[in-house]
């Protein structure tokens, strides 16, 4: 199927890390886009500072890794999977990257493990569109060569799972935001994460501002702070999911959720001088976690090599030293 399939079969994850950043990122930077942006959710509509704080009577199977402490400072960054220059009516599958201080270390992280920081990676759809991480090889390397229906041909799931992504949010702080992929939870546990807003009500925008959910972050967290429950899903005893099948849903009747604490927003003004720059510099890696948290599934190993590797192009474009903060803006 894929001129690369060969290389996808030998080593998937690196061979990804080669096509999103040695390939697509590579040519963005080439054709002059300055700064050097991410090689994917490349559109930012905001970075907001605030709080993650556990609550206290969460269940004692959830005290593992980062949810084993109390309350991190945190600095958070929306976006959206379209090119930066696209208009917000694309509909784009909305990012959340999370990044907490004051986390445990060691990290599983490439750079700078040690650093007291711990990273959640979100978007707005509870599966992936491809299984496994050599699916996703395969399936870039098609993409990248304008091929990408021969993979539709064979896996219509993918297509529709795309078209399901591509949902309209009136605010980044209206959706409902998923893990995507499994993490562990301790030894014996694997959970998915989910973010559920407590605050609703229609877009502040303007119709036709082309940058709708960056407006209408600025006008309400200007307003005042927002929050979303944070919570985690665990498989009953009887459901076994497939962890390295990205593309099965987890039903709530076999994985219920547990609110096991609350993401606060602080009321601030997201067009503060630098706050935007700050965020535009964090990394973020589904593996800067402890090993109790530590992502499961083959697509989380395509991610480990491909996150930093990326994160280092854009800084050494940008000059911007590749290291990880240990304290928060």
């Amino acid at each position: 199927m894929s001129d690369d399939s060969d290389a996808c079969a030998a080593d998937f994850a690196e061979h990804t890390r080669h096509l999103f950043v040695d390939v697509a990122q590579a040519r963005a930077i080439a054709a002059g886009g300055r700064p050097a942006l991410r090689a994917v959710f490349r559109k930012v509509h905001g970075v907001a500072s605030g709080w993650l704080r556990l609550a206290e009577d969460r269940p004692d199977w959830t005290r593992h890794g980062i949810f084993a402490g109390n309350a991190y400072r945190c600095w958070t960054r929306f976006s959206s999977d379209i090119p930066p220059d696209a208009g917000d009516e694309e509909n784009g599958t909305l990012g959340l990257g999370i990044k907490l201080f004051g986390a445990s270390s060691p990290s599983l992280a490439v750079v700078d493990p040690e650093a007291p920081t711990a990273d959640l990676l979100f978007q707005n759809h509870d599966v992936f569109f491809v299984d496994t991480g050599a699916d996703m090889c395969r399936f870039t390397d098609l993409s990248l060569k304008g091929r990408a229906e021969e993979w539709f041909e064979v896996h219509p799931e993918t297509k529709q799972i795309l078209a399901d992504m591509a949902k309209h949010e009136d605010s980044v702080l209206t959706a409902t935001y998923s893990s995507t992929l499994p993490y562990a939870c301790g030894a014996a546990t694997a959970v998915k994460y989910r973010l559920v807003p407590q605050q609703a009500g229609p877009s502040r925008a303007e119709p036709g501002d082309k940058d709708r959910l960056r407006t209408d972050l600025r006008l309400r967290l200007g307003e005042g702070p927002a929050a979303f429950a944070f919570e985690l899903q665990r498989p009953e005893p009887g459901f076994m999911p497939d962890l390295d099948c990205a593309t099965q849903h987890w039903p709530e009747a076999d994985a219920p959720f547990v609110s096991i604490g609350t993401l606060v927003l602080d009321q601030q003004d997201v067009t503060a001088e630098g706050q935007g720059a700050y965020g535009e510099n964090l990394a973020f890696s589904p593996w800067r976690v402890p090993e109790a948290n530590r992502p499961l599934g083959s697509i989380a190993e395509s991610r480990r090599a491909a996150y930093p590797s990326s994160a280092a192009q854009r800084h050494k474009v940008n000059g911007i030293p590749e290291a990880e903060p240990h304290r928060p803006r």
